[in-house]
């Protein structure tokens, strides 16, 4: 029971849920600790944990393996970049703005809004960027400011040569974008973390709230929502956003951004006193998975109720289907009760495709890519037409630098979407 204890005592330090990136990455991060500390028996090395004031970080520096890089998912800076030229510049030439980064990870994040700041035209004396990360090997890693290849993805990488000097195999991040920034390691979930801080005006929180189960996920957002600026925005990972329904914020309107302003569209308004728009809201298209498990609502999307497609094909009772009721679960965002339900069916029927796809895409999800490929992988291999697999195969491949695979998954994809009969859309 030594291992349940420990991922207990992750989840009370850190709201690790053990569920979201799997027993099996506990397991190998505490067999890893065990080894270098000179530990054979698990039972003696969780001990050391309740008494030693460091393993507890040092389990955590390898428990959470950082997968980042320079403007991953631009999107969401694209619409930072919008918003600092249209709104903030024009309004507030003697203001210092504010941003958060956390967990700021080893800093590609934080650099990152450094230089869209840089880019913009507003200098480091007008701007704070302050990045929190729970451990202390990414805070060390971020300070040197050095990077190899594998941080810098993509084909546009003019940012590099602006921000950045060669150093060997590596390129070291410049001064002047050093100067935005301040780490520090700390705990967002400590009860003091937000004690004399000012408020933020935009806040970047992704792919944090994923790991934790849904009560701590309401008091992420709730501390996060406590250090923003009243009209300040958020910008959380893809599968974090249905976690804001019914919560005070309104949907910034770049596709693709996952971004929110605080305060409801019918509330919030321009300082000249002209209204903002709400957005209209789409809910993205459901594929037909199979005779059993049809009109399934697609994982970490907003909720909404499915429609029969005639009045003879019934809605899937989530009291007779186990696989339904973890879809609902996700869309809900109770990952780590959705990953528990997949992991329960695969355990008792190998063959079954959606749970294998519907895990994979929580361990994507988490950032757990080697564990997601292999779980989508499985899910092709039962259903070789499974468009969706293969669409998110084609991105996790992409994730890691694999771009033969990736290109190979997404023309797999194409033809699967187009053996889709009418009406029944990926």
């Amino acid at each position: 029971m030594a291992l349940v204890d420990i991922e207990q005592l992750l989840k009370q330090h850190m709201g690790l849920h053990s569920s979201t990136v799997g027993s099996g990455t506990v397991l190998h991060a505490v067999e890893q600790r065990m080894r270098e500390c000179r530990i054979g028996d698990i039972d003696d090395y969780h001990q050391v944990l309740l008494h030693s004031d460091t393993e507890l970080d040092a389990l955590v520096d390898t428990v959470v393996i950082p997968e980042t890089w320079f403007y991953r998912d631009i999107k969401p800076f694209e619409m930072l970049d919008t918003w600092l030229r249209e709104e903030w510049l024009p309004r507030h030439s003697n203001r210092v703005l504010r941003l958060l980064s956390v967990p700021c990870s080893s800093g590609e994040e934080a650099y990152t809004l450094a230089m869209c700041l840089a880019d913009a035209g507003i200098g480091p004396q007008r701007a704070r960027i302050d990045a929190i990360d729970i451990s202390s090997t990414n805070i060390d890693k971020a300070l040197t400011g050095a990077y190899g290849r594998n941080s810098f993805r993509g084909q546009h990488l003019g940012y590099r040569d602006r921000h950045f000097q060669a150093d060997g195999a590596r390129y070291r991040i410049n001064d002047d974008i050093r100067q935005y920034v301040h780490f520090e390691q700390a705990n967002m979930l400590d009860a003091n973390f937000g004690r004399d801080r000012e408020p933020y005006h935009v806040i970047f929180c992704r792919n944090l709230l994923i790991y934790f189960d849904r009560a701590t996920q309401d008091r992420a957002i709730d501390r996060l929502q406590d250090l923003l600026d009243s009209d300040g925005l958020l910008f959380l990972g893809h599968s974090e956003t249905g976690l804001m329904l019914n919560r005070d914020f309104s949907a910034l309107p770049g596709q693709r951004c996952f971004g929110f302003r605080r305060g409801k569209p019918e509330q919030a308004g321009h300082e000249d006193g002209s209204p903002r728009q709400p957005e209209p809201r789409h809910h993205p298209p459901r594929r037909r998975l199979s005779n059993e498990t049809t009109n399934i609502p697609r994982p970490f999307s907003d909720v909404v109720k499915s429609v029969p497609e005639t009045p003879c094909e019934p809605l899937p009772k989530p009291e007779n289907d186990r696989l339904g009721e973890a879809f609902r679960l996700a869309d809900e965002g109770h990952l780590d009760e959705a990953a528990a339900l997949c992991e329960a069916i695969i355990e008792e029927h190998r063959d079954q495709a959606e749970a294998y796809f519907l895990l994979g895409l929580v361990r994507e999800s988490a950032g757990n890519l080697d564990e997601a490929e292999r779980l989508l992988r499985k899910a092709v291999y039962l259903e070789p037409a499974h468009h969706q697999a293969l669409v998110h195969l084609g991105v996790v491949c992409e994730q890691r630098g694999d771009s033969a695979n990736a290109s190979r998954f997404r023309e797999r994809a194409r033809r699967a979407a187009a053996r889709i009969p009418d009406g029944a859309v990926p």
